[in-house]
């Protein structure tokens, strides 16, 4: 078995609350996430999804159990050294923009680890070159779209060159072609052996691109495997609150007809089509 790169092991976490017994967010969690791995973790509004997110780089510490990057307890690290194992992009990227320019943005992180000089400056350029931000990396980041301004987030975490990627809605806003661009640059550094973790209620997206999906319910994990099986679970996904994608379910249809179980994406189902017609001429 591979080394996990992030190891939940039986995480509990209850939010305070006056006057009341605490809201417990995660009950008795576990999970592993190993390097390269490309993973979706979905459920309704108030599952937990958002409060696992947050124990993954040390903002939330769990009140029971451990939360482990590359081996190292979320407990005791700062949530500043803790960004150099595994990076965090929120939904709204101007939560984290906050300098005059695209060039500035992506040098902050990586020269508050120490990185200084030529390092910091070919870091800074090389992320600017893979993220397609070098147009605009004398701009003001409130001046470029919301597709720019959320890959500007992307490119300002990954300078400093986490282990690990949590994205929180990341395509929430986006057109086809920028979530194409995002997703294939996520892909890139998934295969480079980053491990990436999508918070998504976007179920086409799951089945595009993620190679496993972990579906929350108050706080506990209810499944956890390939999306494409869980997809044909119709109890636990209206019991989430998630829809298979509709190309899933085009295929869920044609299995009577000799389109195979697990087909998640329309190149899918039209290629599994064009190969039952081919085989009847």
């Amino acid at each position: 078995m591979s080394a996990a790169r992030i190891e939940v092991d039986h995480v509990s976490f209850a939010y305070p609350v006056a006057g009341q017994p605490d809201h417990l967010a995660l009950n008795d969690v576990s999970l592993r996430i190993l390097p390269g791995e490309l993973v979706a973790i979905a459920g309704r509004n108030g599952s937990g999804k958002s409060t696992l997110a947050r124990h993954l780089n040390g903002l939330l510490k769990p009140d029971s159990g451990t939360v482990t990057v590359d081996g190292v307890d979320t407990r005791n690290e700062s949530v500043g050294r803790m960004a150099a194992r595994i990076g965090y992009v929120f939904q709204n990227p101007d939560h984290q923009l906050f300098l005059p320019t695209v060039r500035k943005e992506i040098e902050w992180g990586p020269s508050r680890l120490g990185l200084a000089g030529t390092a910091l400056d070919n870091r800074v350029d090389d992320a600017l070159e893979r993220f397609a931000l070098v147009g605009v990396a004398e701009r003001h980041p409130a001046s470029l779209g919301r597709g720019l301004r959320r890959l500007t987030a992307l490119a300002a975490v990954m300078a400093m060159d986490p282990g690990a990627l949590v994205l929180d809605e990341p395509t929430g806003g986006l057109d086809l072609r920028l979530t194409t661009t995002l997703m294939t640059i996520l892909q890139s550094l998934a295969a480079e052996g980053h491990s990436i973790i999508l918070i998504t209620h976007e179920m086409r997206l799951v089945a595009e691109y993620a190679e496993r999906l972990i579906v929350l319910s108050h706080g506990r994990i209810v499944a956890d495997g390939q999306p494409g099986d869980l997809f044909e679970d119709h109890e636990l996904m209206k019991s989430a609150s998630l829809a298979a994608p509709v190309a899933a379910r085009i295929a869920q249809g044609l299995e009577p007809y000799g389109v195979p179980r697990g087909i998640t994406t329309s190149d899918g189902v039209v290629a599994a089509v064009a190969d039952l017609l081919a085989r009847e001429r």
